[in-house]
């Protein structure tokens, strides 16, 4: 793996980290039942956070590997 390679593979860790931690926060706020309307609007950020996470990871995935698409990867891991 060439130095480049090592760096994208960490930036592509990271970013599948905060995904991670994006999904966790809306699912603890999901859970919260005091101050609702706050914490339904906290769990939408951070579902919108995933969400830009996911398309960024998918670019920098289907940029790893030209060719092959998102839904080709999605298909061959099902």
């Amino acid at each position: 793996m060439t130095a480049a390679q090592e760096i994208d593979a960490a930036r592509l860790a990271a970013l599948l980290a905060e995904i991670a931690a994006a999904e966790a926060a809306a699912r603890l706020y999901d859970r919260i039942t005091t101050d609702r309307d706050i914490h339904a609007e906290a769990a939408q950020r951070a579902d919108e956070a995933a969400e830009a996470g996911r398309r960024k990871a998918r670019g920098m995935i289907e940029d790893a590997f030209p060719g092959i698409s998102w839904p080709m990867i999605a298909a061959a891991i099902r």
